[in-house]
């Protein structure tokens, strides 16, 4: 009777590499004005869109992102979402 043990163990090691990997993953809570185009030139306008606010409950933040219809575009940091709303940081 032969056992292989070895690949589940290292199965369950990764997943919970990745697990840790993705839990500490940094979380970007600055909301964006965009101007979007319809050339990677950026030579002909479409139009502009703003990430629509702070969401979250209890320890959980996030920022309700705008879709932007084309993947040329400018984005411009407006506030960044924090545990009570929008927020200015001071460096700004």
């Amino acid at each position: 009777m032969n056992i292989r043990v070895k690949p589940v163990l290292v199965g369950a090691a990764l997943i919970a590499a990745a697990s840790v990997t993705a839990a500490s993953a940094q979380v970007d809570l600055t909301a964006y004005h965009y101007v979007y185009y319809a050339d990677a030139a950026k030579t002909e306008y479409l139009g502009e869109v703003s990430d629509r606010g702070c969401g979250g409950w209890g320890g959980n933040v996030y920022v309700l992102r705008a879709n932007v219809p084309s993947p040329y575009y400018d984005a411009t940091p407006i506030y960044v979402c924090g545990g009570q709303g929008p927020e200015l940081p001071q460096d700004w």
